[in-house]
């Protein structure tokens, strides 16, 4: 059974909390906005210091930032964050991602960069692989996704996508044989696609909401046209409510399908586990053409910047969707703290505890799982 402990700025919470940023490391460069009280200025930064272990790593550490600020006073918060980690084991990952509403919310932008040097272990394909199946794949990767989208009425975008995924330099530590078209793009892969997608969001926040709808429904095709090495189609469905039971109580939920049809690297395979989908099962412990996640969250502020959770959600993998069997269903369930770093954009530490089938995982990191 693996799992990994994860610690994110334990040590500097009570410096953001209190708002004091001459204590900061970073602050020679940067000023780090009060988060005591309400702010009236446009632009907010909140960086974090991050330190990690998990066993193929060993000791991992760096930065994380959040930049919010609004390009108008009819526009939503706008988010530009950044996580730039190295470890131990000269692993490398460089992550900026944004979300931007323009004036009026006219338009929607989101979009991230990626690079990785990182080790990821590999189970196979399907949803009754076993432990013993186990080995670490090490590569590097470059990817970027990026959305344009234009407001159709309040609260609902439509518009393009594209997304470029290059992996290389991979290499297995096992040299057993893998059963034919398991590892398909398992020597590397180049995939290139586009597409079409529409986003309802009326939630309230984007960190932490008390209520609204979001429904990501999308489409890519990847082809050799575009240069693709392989060819396939991805379908995908996130949708989430979130609903206010009292004024210090809520409860989300999210339906996730995720779906490939074609040729599916392994990189862009669907997969379960993971801080946001499945908590408690490695990220990728299980991965197929497809996977499904139900998941409900009960959100109770507590006092102060305190606040808590009790989650619980099931899901599975599939190579086809009719192949997907609801007593097969894996599930999970956990508790968790939460701790209020800003009180303006409701912006929380999370502390989760989760537990599966034969596994468990601890998880530390900044908003909510959805």
């Amino acid at each position: 059974m693996r799992y990994s402990f994860v610690w994110v700025g334990l040590l500097f919470l009570p410096l953001l909390g209190a708002g004091h940023s001459s204590a900061h490391p970073l602050d020679q460069s940067i000023t780090v906005a009060d988060t005591t009280k309400e702010s009236h200025h446009k632009f907010q930064f909140i960086p974090l210091p991050v330190i990690f272990y998990t066993p193929e790593t060993h000791v991992a550490y760096g930065i994380l930032g959040v930049c919010l600020f609004r390009t108008d006073s009819t526009a939503r918060t706008s988010n530009v964050d950044f996580a730039i980690i190295h470890t131990q084991n000269a692993q490398t990952v460089i992550e900026p991602t944004y979300t931007i509403f323009t004036k009026g919310e006219k338009y929607l932008i989101r979009g991230m960069l990626l690079y990785t040097k990182y080790p990821e272990l590999y189970y196979g394909i399907g949803p009754g692989t076993t432990d013993n199946q186990e080995e670490l794949i090490s590569y590097k990767s470059l990817r970027a996704y990026n959305r344009f989208l234009r407001k159709v009425k309040q609260g609902w975008f439509v518009g393009l996508q594209q997304q470029y995924f290059k992996t290389f330099n991979v290499k297995r530590s096992s040299d057993r044989q893998v059963p034919e078209q398991t590892l398909i793009g398992g020597l590397g892969s180049v995939v290139n696609g586009v597409g079409v997608a529409s986003v309802v969001d009326t939630r309230d926040n984007i960190y932490s909401p008390v209520r609204g709808w979001y429904a990501d429904v999308s489409f890519m095709e990847y082809g050799t046209l575009l240069g693709s090495e392989f060819g396939f189609t991805n379908y995908l469905f996130d949708i989430r409510h979130y609903r206010s039971l009292s004024p210090n109580t809520v409860l989300a939920g999210q339906f996730y399908l995720n779906l490939n049809v074609g040729e599916v690297p392994f990189k862009q395979a669907a997969t379960l586990g993971g801080s946001t989908l499945l908590r408690g099962y490695y990220n990728g412990r299980y991965r197929d053409n497809n996977a499904v996640v139900i998941q409900a969250e009960l959100r109770q502020h507590f006092f102060g910047r305190l606040g808590g959770v009790a989650f619980a959600g099931v899901g599975d993998v599939a190579h086809k969707p009719s192949d997907f069997v609801v007593r097969d269903l894996k599930p999970t369930g956990g508790l968790g703290l939460r701790y209020l770093i800003s009180r303006k954009e409701h912006l929380n530490i999370r502390f989760d505890a989760a537990i599966g089938n034969n596994t468990h995982g601890f998880y530390i990191n900044i908003s909510e799982a959805f």
